[in-house]
């Protein structure tokens, strides 16, 4: 079995319509697709983990077609989960066929990047593998991080950091974070970055993760 660390973007910014209601939301940010799953009569599952104001969440996705049902609930520290019973829409149909009809096995969570791509380890043959390439809808962008020969057990590494969480561990280093005793805070790496500190703290912790998962094997 062989796996591929990738980046994909929808060219809708969101792999089904009621995710694009999320990603049109300027005070929200999507931090992962924790759970997705789909069902023979095109319905499906998908199960959001975000962060950031959830006022305007019911107008938007409440009333949104394809959204057979849907709840929002809190989760530790700031992190929000919308669960979105769906129904069939595009990209995701396209997406999930693909899936289901080579025997991909895709790893959750899903990760979202700064710019709205997908980050996912997907793992099968070879075959399989550059069945889906071939297959990937029209409209997508998509990039090869890594690959190499699967291991479920595995945990990915400080290389597999988004641009941004290296910005974010960078400045941390640099603006004394990490010094004994501790020179700055977490509002501290947000001022010279110019972002909200629960951006800083979402992306330090996943940083932090890889770092410690890649010392300890």
């Amino acid at each position: 079995m062989r796996y591929v660390r990738l980046e994909l973007t929808p060219p809708t910014g969101a792999v089904h319509p009621a995710g694009q209601r999320l990603a049109a939301e300027p005070d929200l940010e999507r931090s992962e697709i924790v759970y997705v799953d789909s069902f023979p009569d095109g319905t499906g599952i998908l199960l959001y983990r975000l962060r950031g104001g959830s006022e305007a969440l019911e107008s938007q996705i409440g009333d949104h077609p394809l959204v057979l049902d849907w709840d929002l609930f809190e989760g530790a520290g700031a992190d929000l989960y919308c669960y979105l019973y769906v129904d069939s829409g595009e990209p995701a149909s396209k997406l999930m066929s693909l899936v289901g009809q080579d025997g991909l096995i895709v790893e959750t969570p899903i990760e979202f990047t700064d710019d709205g791509s997908l980050r996912l380890t997907v793992a099968g043959t070879d075959e399989m593998i550059q069945d889906a390439y071939r297959a990937i809808p029209e409209g997508f962008d998509y990039e090869i991080i890594k690959t190499g020969e699967y291991d479920p057990t595995s945990k990915w590494s400080i290389f597999d950091l988004t641009t941004r969480q290296q910005e974010v561990l960078r400045t941390a280093v640099e603006i004394g974070y990490y010094d004994v005793p501790k020179q700055a805070t977490h509002q501290d790496i947000a001022n010279e970055l110019d972002c909200a500190t629960s951006t800083v703290d979402e992306h330090l912790r996943k940083a932090e993760s890889a770092v410690f998962l890649s010392l300890l094997g």
